[in-house]
């Protein structure tokens, strides 16, 4: 039995060196480090599940996934580059997605069951988003009446001095 899981071990092309630690959870930890809002990239979480420590090595060579690390990131400099980002750089390099599957979310996780949690997220979003420019006016009228606050005091001021 463990022969043969050898034998398959030997056949992933691009194995990930997150261990026990589940993609959801390398997700997660990337995206309260990550200093903007922008949704993560799967570029971002392919590096992170394939990177290793310093003083840690590959068994067998790690060409193959630091060819394609460093050829998607050629793509991102291009499109960057010309201004436009019609193609997806993980997936001109991977391939298209088998049916039914998600690369980088881990087992279980379907396009379906993504896009019901995305919903979710949305429209939770959406509600922050109206709540924070709610506030934004909320803000600007404050800063109008105190500016109509002043003008009315230098009226009575003049008007008492007159």
């Amino acid at each position: 039995m463990s022969q043969i899981n050898i034998e398959n071990r030997k056949k992933l092309k691009n194995p990930h060196t997150a261990g026990k630690r589940s993609f959801a959870l390398v997700r997660s930890k990337l995206e309260n480090d990550k200093e903007t809002s922008d949704p993560l990239s799967a570029k971002e979480v392919f590096v992170a599940t394939r990177k290793r420590k310093d003083r840690r090595s590959y068994k067998c060579s790690d060409e193959d996934i630091t060819s394609k690390i460093a050829e998607i990131e050629e793509i991102e400099a291009q499109q960057n580059e010309n201004g436009n980002e019609s193609v997806d750089a993980f997936a001109s390099v991977m391939g298209p997605e088998h049916l039914g599957r998600l690369r980088l979310y881990g087992r279980g996780v379907t396009r379906t069951s993504l896009r019901e949690k995305v919903g979710f997220f949305e429209s939770s979003s959406n509600t922050t988003n109206s709540l924070q420019k709610t506030e934004e006016k909320i803000q600007r009228m404050e800063e109008k009446i105190e500016e109509q606050k002043a003008t009315i005091r230098q009226e009575v001021v003049a008007d008492v001095l007159a």
